[in-house]
């Protein structure tokens, strides 16, 4: 796996990771890469909690509830599937993420893994940085789908789509009118992607016409915004928006 890049490093030094409430539960018995994968994790102010074997790993998810869980295929004791399948055919957290790392990148590895149910499957050596980006990637979006399609929870800013209301923190965002919630949402909701000025209007406006319609609108919703939020709207040029939030 090599050393963590230059840039975990100076992360590390200068201190600029913030602690986060996700939890990752790491099993995998190779102990150089379960540190490395757990420094990672670390540096980016993430909880974890390690077991390298799969009774220890399954226990571990059921007391301690991670938010996420990167389990390894070969085992002392048993075998990463196996330890999937049970996480899946249970209850409560049997929705968490799994990521499979492992030495096996045989097509049939593979697909047996995602019938297990894991959500990605990453082949060692993995870059941190890759790694982390899936971490990310996959809790994003829980945070995303959580509120039982009800409500969106997206980093600081919530949208409660029954009331059509916005919060940023603690704080509503009165001033929002009906159609500037409805393209927040829009944005938001479709932010794994750039969206065109003629999607935008078909959906909210129903109409293809194509003038400064949506760019007018896009211009007053960031002046209502917090500027962490505004920041991430951004104009893509030639292409439309997109609702960048990594």
């Amino acid at each position: 796996m090599g050393q963590l890049p230059i840039l975990y490093h100076l992360r590390y030094t200068l201190g600029v990771a913030e602690p986060t409430k996700e939890t990752v539960l790491i099993v995998e018995d190779d102990n150089e890469i379960r540190h490395m994968l757990r420094d990672s994790l670390a540096l980016d102010g993430f909880r974890v909690i390690e077991s390298d074997s799969a009774e220890r790993g399954f226990q571990l998810f059921v007391t301690q509830e991670p938010d996420l869980v990167v389990l390894d295929i070969q085992l002392p004791d048993g075998n990463g599937f196996d330890v999937c399948r049970k996480i899946r055919s249970g209850s409560g957290k049997a929705k968490t993420p799994v990521i499979m790392l492992t030495a096996q990148g045989q097509l049939e590895a593979k697909l047996t893994g995602l019938s297990a149910g894991a959500d990605q499957y990453l082949v060692k050596p993995v870059h941190p940085l890759e790694f982390m980006q899936w971490v990310k990637a996959l809790l994003r979006r829980v945070e995303f789908e959580s509120g039982g399609g009800t409500k969106i929870v997206l980093g600081e800013l919530t949208l409660m789509l029954e009331t059509r209301e916005a919060w940023f923190e603690s704080m509503p965002l009165t001033r929002l009118t009906p159609k500037e919630f409805e393209l927040l949402h829009y944005l938001v909701k479709h932010r794994d992607r750039v969206i065109s000025r003629k999607e935008i209007l078909s959906k909210l406006w129903r109409t293809v016409a194509v003038d400064h319609t949506v760019d007018t609108h896009v211009l007053n919703l960031k002046k209502k915004l917090p500027t962490v939020i505004a920041d991430r709207i951004q104009n893509v040029r030639g292409k439309g928006f997109h609702y960048f939030y990594a």
